[in-house]
């Protein structure tokens, strides 16, 4: 099972508080209520009377009660959640990984608590507060940037695994994906067939993995023998989404008429071919266009997407295990993902076209 939770805005006022356990007292004292009445909103809520309720829950709210029973959870250590915090669900690629580490957990009677970052790491604070205070018993988490409010999942039964690179030292597990060589990859792939004007388009550099695709096109750019200024024009976008990509490659062709166009991720990747596309522009005879993650939707647009493949339900699957076994717990485990290009019908040969 998996139950999606987002952060509660109000809390962005309490980031840089350290909350001390609020008891049953103080929620009685602020309700007005007896203790009994507050035991029974949380054990048997039915048996009160709806206007005494909301105010008792409305105390439970105002204080950040964790109540009894996730008090009771805490004690014993086991709740039988686990904590997922991705940049996106509504992304495919992580869509995928999210139903891989559920496939590994499903069976063991625990239930996935799923929140998405946005690229916001204010919106993670919050997020990892948010799961904290509910008691995971364990936490997957793909950092966007250095992770930080990571100890209270130190000590839970499953612990912390980190996906992607930038999680910082001695965070529980890792799973890290050469972001470094699948972005030399795709420039290499690009650069062999002629293009000498390519736009990246990536995502903030606040992100690791933005930062370490960044890296690959650079090496790869001067791996060849090029200088970096000559070849390639720099975007960045606030979020990895293909309305971001659209309204970028809108805003580039305004400017420039690169060969190639390759983007941090396969959603951008599709708002940028819709943008080539409105434009009159077809790919690959006018513009190149290369993606990255393999995302399941790519071999059915026009023309198939040339992009980088990682093996995203492979992760989760990878993730979960580390969960169980309790690598995850004492860090014992680091892994390293390879990506492999994948050349489909997006990318040619570079046209006689200079750069503007």
């Amino acid at each position: 099972m998996i139950l999606a939770v987002g952060p509660d805005p109000s809390d962005a006022t309490k980031d840089s508080e350290v909350r001390r356990p609020v008891g049953v007292r103080e929620v009685a004292k602020r309700a007005q209520v007896s203790l009994g009445t507050v035991s029974n909103v949380i054990n048997t809520p039915d048996s009160v009377r709806p206007k005494t309720r909301a105010r008792v829950e409305k105390a439970m709210r105002e204080l950040g009660f964790v109540g009894s029973r996730a008090a009771g959870q805490l004690r014993s250590r086991k709740s039988g959640l686990v904590g997922v915090v991705l940049p996106d669900v509504g992304n495919p690629y992580w869509a995928d990984v999210l139903r891989g580490v559920e496939s590994v957990l499903e069976d063991q009677d625990l239930t996935l608590v799923v929140g998405s970052t946005r690229q916001d790491p204010a919106r993670q604070k919050r997020l990892l507060r948010a799961f904290a205070q509910q008691g995971v018993d364990g936490l997957v988490v793909a950092p966007i940037d250095t992770l930080r409010g990571w100890e209270p999942f130190a000590g839970r039964r499953l612990g912390v695994v980190a996906l992607e690179n930038g999680a910082g030292p001695d965070v529980g597990s890792t799973i890290s994906l050469d972001n470094v060589g699948g972005a030399r990859q795709a420039i290499a792939h690009l650069l062999a067939l002629g293009h000498r004007s390519i736009a990246f388009i990536n995502g903030p550099q606040s992100v690791p993995w933005c930062v370490e695709r960044r890296e690959g096109v650079l090496d790869g750019i001067r791996a060849a023998g090029l200088k970096t200024s000559e070849v390639l024009i720099e975007v960045e976008v606030a979020d990895l989404t293909s309305a971001k990509g659209l309204t970028a490659t809108d805003d580039l062709w305004g400017i420039y008429q690169p060969t190639a166009i390759m983007c941090a991720n396969d959603l951008v990747a599709l708002g940028a071919l819709l943008s080539l596309q409105r434009h009159g522009l077809r790919v690959p005879e006018d513009v190149s266009l290369i993606g990255y993650d393999d995302v399941v939707f790519v071999e059915a647009l026009r023309p198939p997407l040339t992009t980088v493949r990682q093996p995203s339900f492979e992760v989760g699957v990878m993730a979960g295990k580390m969960l169980l076994s309790g690598a995850a717990h004492d860090g014992s485990e680091r892994e390293l993902v390879t990506p492999s290009l994948v050349v489909r019908e997006s990318t040619g040969p570079a046209p006689l076209r200079k750069r503007t």
